[in-house]
């Protein structure tokens, strides 16, 4: 199969394409023929050696966690999905991924793709929404009429969370570049805040909820907004400060765990047309390698695709 790899960390050099062994599906794996897969800031960041006390690899090893194709085997005690059904998911990092032409998954971290997208666009929703539903329903419990602000609000995870987070009836604010101003305003944001010329810190006050994607200075920064009993919670997107400036608040970090039903639950929102996939950058899968680096230049509006079929 052809395929996007790494023989060894590092930079854009260390990427590899051509053909690789097709992976062999376990007892409770199905071997998905992948039709698209998108690019997550993970990605490089496994592929520069960053995350390899979290997530020791064995290389060489394809990268990409999200993907959408169609079933092509199953193992004897696969329950749930079944060959030529379309599906959707995230792959384990530390077996393989699916920048690929096929990719292995648990079946119980994949699901029916969204009838009405198309595997491009159901290929973009898998982490990011498994990760905004993680943070703002099982972690923050997020509930109308909350007052929250999200980070990055034109970013794959940002993005999704804030059309969640206007569905459900918060009052949201965001934060994104000049550029996106109106994007994440379409998206369903209350009100969005410049960081380029705002400092979000001196505009907002006695927030319920901050979503942080980001870490770092935003992180701490963002303590100030919070009303007493309000929460933060965050996915360690970025080294996190070691003081925590306040003790009248709660600081949750969002631990991302894969489960079918999210997925079904992201599939059902994106049928009733409640979040849409937000693709920008549509790539073939010989150029994984740019979409990589482009990811991490940051400052991406939406998701980077792998077209795999193409």
């Amino acid at each position: 199969m052809r395929a996007a790899w790494i023989e060894t960390y590092g930079g854009p050099e260390a990427m590899r394409f051509g053909d690789v062994e097709t992976p062999r599906p376990g007892p409770r794996e199905v071997l998905v023929a992948v039709r698209a897969a998108s690019i997550n800031p993970i990605d490089w960041k496994l592929r520069q050696g960053f995350l390899r006390e979290v997530f020791p690899l064995t290389l060489p090893i394809v990268l990409g966690r999200d993907f959408s194709g169609i079933v092509a085997a199953s193992g004897g005690e696969v329950e749930g999905v079944h060959v030529g059904d379309e599906v959707f998911g995230v792959a384990d990092v530390k077996r393989g991924g699916s920048h690929a032409e096929f990719v292995t998954a648990d079946h119980r971290i994949v699901a029916r793709k969204p009838r009405n997208l198309s595997h491009i666009e159901a290929a973009s929703l898998p982490l990011v929404g498994l990760t905004a539903l993680t943070a703002l329903d099982d972690v923050a419990r997020l509930h109308a009429g909350q007052r929250v602000l999200i980070h990055a609000g034109a970013g794959g995870v940002g993005g999704f969370a804030v059309q969640y987070a206007s569905h459900v009836g918060a009052l949201v604010a965001a934060t994104c570049r000049t550029e996106n101003v109106a994007y994440v305003a379409g998206l369903g944001a209350d009100s969005v805040i410049d960081y380029a010329v705002e400092d979000f810190a001196a505009l907002l006050s006695g927030l319920d909820l901050v979503f942080d994607t980001l870490g770092g200075d935003v992180h701490q920064r963002s303590f100030a907004v919070l009303r007493p009993g309000g929460t933060l919670v965050h996915i360690n997107a970025a080294p996190l400060p070691g003081d925590v400036p306040r003790n009248d608040v709660v600081v949750k970090a969002a631990t991302v765990t894969g489960r079918r039903e999210v997925f079904e639950r992201i599939a059902d929102l994106a049928e009733r047309k409640i979040v849409a996939p937000q693709v920008m950058n549509v790539l073939p899968l010989a150029e994984a390698a740019r979409g990589y680096e482009l990811s991490r230049g940051g400052h991406v509006r939406g998701k980077i695709v792998l077209d795999v079929a193409a």
